[in-house]
């Protein structure tokens, strides 16, 4: 990994829409906050951060590993 820099701006506004996502009377829904937050943060991903990404959901890493246990 290597540091990214961030416009100062787009962290404000990034932290901004998170807590309005969490407000009560928050006038959108949860995934529009959200959306709008990945909109801001991926423009800084570089080009390997995005094929992470792309193998992440690819791959569904996402989800929990799956322990199957068999009984006698």
């Amino acid at each position: 990994m290597k540091d990214i820099s961030i416009k100062d701006y787009d962290l404000q506004e990034a932290v901004n829409l998170c807590y309005a996502a969490n407000q009560q009377d928050a006038p959108q829904t949860c995934e529009f906050y959200l959306n709008q937050v990945l909109n801001i943060l991926y423009g800084y991903l570089p080009p390997d951060g995005r094929k992470n990404l792309d193998a992440y959901l690819a791959e569904k890493q996402y989800l929990p590993p799956v322990t199957i246990q068999l009984s006698k």
